[in-house]
């Protein structure tokens, strides 16, 4: 039974839905970040979010967001949700919601008509890397499953305007693509454990906006660039697992890469454990011989003071004294590099 699960009326109540965010980490810095309805409220939302050490310091939105869409005899049905101007919420996908959980992984089943349809999401730990994993639970009739993803490409400090300076070109990889919008930033790899076919259709959503920067006093409006969709059939009891990363993947393991993953991970089965997630969360490792806790996400980075505060809590406490001592150990030796505590020690 998971600790952390959520009904329909919670889901389609936005007032409610909107206010309980998700985050998902790697040992990288990299993390994904959004509500439980899939609706970013935030500029420091999205699905791969991560450093672009070739740029700066920031971490970067790459994969905005990831709408899916359910065809069936012609109909479609967009399970997607984003806010626009005059509190407009388009495509309202979250009122097929059926029931969120999160024992192992996030999970959001869905119900549209007779289709009964699942998705689950998991980030990497070692890897700048999103996994979803789509299964149709039930259907009466043959369903194709459209999948758009809206990029960015942009600092979480900053919001992006449709120009003509995108990249707008891509290049066929193993059941997928891959794409890059500007100079600097890594190839965004798009890619499906089976074959599918991908439309190229270039298209900015304008106006999108966070309410939560408005909330803070800060620009709020966005364009995203949508390059196009991804068609996939799907059978009754099938699943479909998509990858987003910034290196490509073997598609004919990406089942077992999700898998090992999931195993990973320790089960929300109780409050502890839920807190032993968190912890974990927090865990950094930017090079083999280094570890570190972050201050925390989305905003801030390695810091001295609120390392060795949070240390026990996060090491000790859940029974880790290996990540205890690796991290003391780092500290030590960058502490005698700088020669004082209370600066960061990045």
């Amino acid at each position: 039974m998971s600790y952390l699960k959520f009904d329909k009326t919670v889901m389609i109540n936005l007032e409610e839905s909107l206010t309980r965010e998700v985050l998902r980490t790697n040992r990288l810095g990299a993390y994904h970040c959004t509500t439980v309805v899939d609706c970013n409220t935030r500029k420091y939302h999205g699905l791969l979010v991560m450093p672009v050490p070739a740029i700066d310091d920031d971490n970067h939105v790459l994969l905005s967001s990831f709408d899916e869409t359910v065809i069936q005899h012609g109909a479609e049905f967009n399970l997607g949700l984003h806010k626009y101007a005059g509190d407009n919420f388009s495509p309202k996908g979250h009122k097929y919601i059926r029931e969120y959980s999160s024992e192992t992984v996030p999970r959001t089943l869905y119900r549209v008509g007779g289709v009964i349809f699942s998705k689950e999401k998991v980030f990497s730990m070692y890897e700048n890397r999103i996994m979803i994993k789509y299964t149709l639970e039930d259907a009466h009739s043959a369903t194709t499953l459209r999948f758009r993803p809206f990029l960015a490409f942009r600092s979480v400090k900053n919001l992006t305007q449709a120009n003509g300076n995108v990249n707008q070109s891509y290049e066929e990889v193993t059941n997928g693509i891959k794409t890059c919008m500007y100079p600097g930033y890594p190839e965004l790899y798009m890619q499906f454990n089976k074959k599918v076919k991908f439309v190229y259709e270039p298209y900015w959503y304008n106006g999108i906006e966070y309410p939560k920067e408005q909330e803070r006093g800060y620009p709020y409006q966005e364009d995203l660039y949508v390059p196009g969709y991804f068609e996939v059939p799907i059978k009754k009891g099938e699943t479909i697992i998509f990858s987003a990363g910034d290196s490509a993947v073997a598609t004919t393991r990406l089942k077992a890469l999700y898998e090992n993953e999931v195993v990973a991970r320790t089960p929300r089965t109780s409050f502890f454990n839920c807190l032993k997630n968190s912890a974990q969360q927090f865990y950094f490792r930017p090079k083999e011989d280094d570890a570190y806790l972050l201050a925390g996400y989305p905003w801030f980075k390695v810091r001295a003071r609120d390392l060795f505060v949070a240390l026990p809590g996060s090491t000790l406490s859940i029974d880790d004294p290996v990540r205890f001592e690796k991290i003391m150990h780092t500290a030590m030796r960058r502490c005698g590099v700088y020669g004082e505590w209370g600066v960061s020690m990045r």
